[in-house]
């Protein structure tokens, strides 16, 4: 299955998850006018979310994006870990 979700999140910036999922995570796309740096780091984020179940909770998302960026000495400037995973959530619910 395919989804696709976009919000605002707070400070204005526009947050966007394309998703390839069946019972997990096959393939994600995290985009938007957020920044992040270095922007290897967004990458790592992705592919550290393949395989994750579509039934893990918002807070477990959000754990897992944050020990990723911190893995990676990341800085998010626009977004959140948990706006990330309210992000996947509304891609695999629609």
């Amino acid at each position: 299955m395919k989804g696709m979700a976009r919000q605002k999140v707070h400070g204005g910036k526009l947050l966007c998850v394309k998703i390839e999922y069946e019972k997990s995570i096959d393939k994600i796309q995290i985009l938007g006018d957020f920044f992040v740096y270095p922007e290897e780091s967004l990458w790592a984020i992705e592919d550290g979310l393949i395989g994750v179940s579509i039934n893990t909770g918002a807070d477990e998302i959000a754990r897992i994006v944050e020990d990723i960026a911190k893995a990676q000495n990341a800085e998010m400037i626009g977004i959140t870990p948990a706006a990330i995973a309210q992000t996947i959530l509304m891609a695999v619910t629609r």
